[in-house]
């Protein structure tokens, strides 16, 4: 029974499920758009109730590289003369890899030779580095503990080869570190806060003050500021039809008005207003006055400069607080001492803030609180450099490099010897192997070996046959030329690896002991993946053969993303009875694979340049400019080829052009260059300058429109 759908999986494909299958089924898509899956996906669901036949190139058909043969076959057997040359050179290479007592000097001899003098000089150094780590250990317990021993000591010598910097020490480095391994936790003292002060607020509210104007009494005059004060203050002490009380004149009703309207009720206010702002910036200046300077011995020693510099600006900046504190009171003194005498504005160069102060002190807090967090690491850290500077003092003593250097030198002799030694041996064991399997070979032939040589006799000049070779391995086929000699399974091209398992797959899709009442699916997954023109016909015929005459309980898919392939095999694709055939195209969007069924003839493909121009007017439509540049490539590939047109020729109008679309200044991994946010749109304008500049406009509209 014909299958007619198939279920995909959702994370690959927007048809989830696609119907409407057909005994002659063609898919076409570009590498990574499905079509391995949709193979898979049908073995998957179908294997059970069908006879699923996959053809997947040449994986379905196994090398031998220890017999030089491929599944299907092994090399001819009637090799006796090579059996006594293999002999002649098993004998030849024993004398020089086995020990020897008539060779005395063998590559046997020499290499244990060279192990014996690697080991002695290896010996050496171990026993001058076991004897330094017991002198550190001895004297410098406290760097090295109690258990320090050779296996220590080669670490450290690994610490000195993996150091970016000098493990070398001065006198004032080694003095500093062992200052820090005695350092003393500090406990961290709680943050000192700074005033945050509106210096221009307060200048601001001063001129305010001081430029105030008070409404005088036309009729009373005084002579003197202090005249004034004194009549000011005497109203205190009197009311309406009191007699004065320092001239015991009765002050009349007139005068009592006269004085009040004078020292109205906004005098007082602003006289109040003055005393609390002189007491305000007195209180701000005190404040000011009171801030301390830094303690250096809440901080560890690597931060007192910092603390140093921080101080000085501490005092400086308190001093110009202090300094503009006392110019703005003494400014109100002077406006309260003629409070109907207004003044003009100041003018003040304002202090910095304590930001700055407060930032760099949050940093150096900071940076001190997590130094005493790590103090322990530090510590530990120091004494790893003093050691380090001790042990690498006993190497310098010792001449380690030197000794190290002669041992390097011993190792790549000896490996090289060893390596020589092992190719030998494993050359030994081939020719031992070889005349094992020469000896066993017989000559023989089978049925299915002669009907895939008969085809394969048609490729003429590059035909090669197979041989069977009997023996305890069935099945086994070497490969010959057409003049008989034996070739080695590793020059078989892609081509002619394909072309046998595509063969032998045929073959066996008729296999007697193969056959079952199953309906069959065969399934050609890339047949065709090589460029090698001597075999393409052959493939291609055959397919063709099968379309043609696909019996009833058979069904085929053929899945490509080769264009050539695509054209050819499916000539009269559309003549001869296309309502038993289906096209499907697949595509990626957005990372999912999108099927297209094609319906009808002008929506198939024509020719593989016409596919380009398809593939990019698609891409353009989907709004992809980054997709656009490799089909782009492929065409001005093409094209110059076509015309005779070098790319420095091609791209000679536009360098830019040129980066983006000439196919040779691109890697595999890099066929998408960087755009630098150019449009579809700015991409095409590229392309249809670049065949103006050539004189092939037309052809470009041709294609284009």
């Amino acid at each position: 029974m014909m299958i007619t759908e198939l279920q995909l999986p959702s994370d690959r494909f927007f048809n989830t499920t696609y119907r409407g299958l057909k005994q002659k089924n063609f898919i076409y898509g570009k590498n990574g758009t499905g079509k391995s899956t949709i193979t898979q996906t049908i073995f998957d669901s179908f294997h059970a109730t069908h006879d699923v036949r996959i053809f997947q190139g040449f994986d379905s058909v196994a090398e031998n590289s220890v017999l030089n043969a491929i599944s299907l076959g092994k090399e001819n057997a009637s090799i006796q003369p090579q059996i006594d040359q293999v002999s002649l050179e098993i004998s030849e290479l024993e004398k020089d890899i086995i020990a020897n007592e008539s060779k005395p000097d063998n590559l046997y001899a020499r290499c244990q030779a060279k192990e014996k003098e690697y080991e002695e000089q290896n010996k050496s150094i171990k026993d001058n580095c076991r004897s330094s780590a017991s002198k550190l250990k001895r004297e410098h317990t406290d760097l090295t503990g109690v258990n320090y021993d050779i296996r220590d000591f080669k670490k450290d010598i690994e610490s000195i080869d993996k150091s970016v910097t000098n493990v070398s020490l001065s006198n004032t480095e080694t003095e500093q570190l062992q200052q820090l391994i005695n350092q003393e936790e500090i406990k961290n003292e709680s943050k000192q806060s700074f005033p945050n002060i509106d210096v221009s607020g307060f200048l601001k509210a001063t001129n305010e003050i001081i430029t105030t104007e008070l409404a005088k009494s036309i009729i009373l005059e005084f002579s003197t500021i202090e005249e004034q004060n004194w009549v000011r203050q005497g109203m205190n002490y009197h009311e309406k039809g009191d007699v004065c009380k320092f001239c015991n004149n009765p002050i009349s009703v007139q005068r009592l008005e006269q004085l009040n309207h004078f020292f109205s009720d906004n005098v007082k206010k602003f006289e109040i207003r003055l005393s609390h702002a002189i007491e305000l910036l007195k209180t701000q200046r005190d404040e000011i006055s009171k801030i301390k300077s830094i303690n250096p011995s809440h901080f560890y020693p690597e931060y007192h400069n910092q603390i140093s510099d921080l101080n000085t600006s501490i005092l400086k900046l308190t001093k110009s607080y202090v300094y503009f504190l006392d110019f703005l009171i003494e400014t109100l003194n002077i406006r309260n001492s003629d409070i109907f005498t207004a003044m003009p504005e100041i003018d003040y160069e304002l202090p910095d803030s304590f930001d700055s102060i407060t930032k760099q002190y949050d940093k150096v807090y900071e940076e001190n609180r997590r130094f005493g967090q790590d103090l322990s690491n530090k510590k530990e850290n120091a004494k790893k450099r003093l050691r380090l500077n001790l042990v690498n003092g006993e190497l310098s003593k010792n001449e380690y490099s030197q000794k190290l250097s002669r041992l390097n030198e011993l190792d790549i002799e000896k490996n090289r010897l060893a390596e020589e030694l092992q190719t030998n041996q494993n050359n030994l064991l081939t020719l031992r192997k070889q005349k094992y399997d020469l000896i066993s070979q017989t000559v023989d032939e089978s049925i299915a070996a002669e009907i895939i040589n008969k085809t394969l006799r048609s490729l003429g000049n590059h035909s090669f046959q197979l041989a069977l070779v009997s023996g305890e391995q069935k099945g086994q086929y070497t490969i010959k030329n057409i003049d008989g000699s034996t070739r080695n399974v590793d020059t078989l091209s892609t081509g002619e690896k394909n072309i046998v398992s595509f063969l032998w797959f045929l073959a066996d899709l008729d296999n007697p002991s193969k056959i079952s009442e199953k309906p069959q699916i065969i399934v050609f997954d890339d047949p065709m993946n090589s460029n090698d023109d001597t075999t393409q016909y052959l493939i291609i015929s055959y397919l063709q053969d099968l379309i043609n005459n696909l019996s009833e309980n058979r069904q085929l898919f053929i899945l490509t993303h080769n264009i050539h392939f695509y054209l050819n095999v499916r000539y009269d694709w559309w003549r001869k009875a296309p309502s038993t055939k289906l096209t499907l195209h697949l595509k990626k969007i957005n990372g999912k694979s999108k099927i297209d069924p094609i319906e009808t003839q002008n929506e198939d493909l024509k020719t593989s340049y016409d596919a380009l121009w398809t593939e990019l007017r698609w891409l353009y439509q989907q709004d992809k400019p980054n997709f656009m540049l490799n089909p782009i490539r492929r065409i001005f590939e093409t094209f110059s080829k076509f015309n005779n047109i070098s790319p420095s020729v091609l791209f000679k109008s536009d360098v830019e052009a040129k980066k983006l679309f000439d196919v040779n200044s691109h890697s595999i991994d890099d066929l998408e260059a960087e755009l630098n946010g150019k449009t579809k749109e700015d991409i095409i304008s590229k392309v249809s300058e670049i065949f103006r500049s050539n004189n092939a406009q037309s052809h470009f509209e041709k294609y284009w429109s």
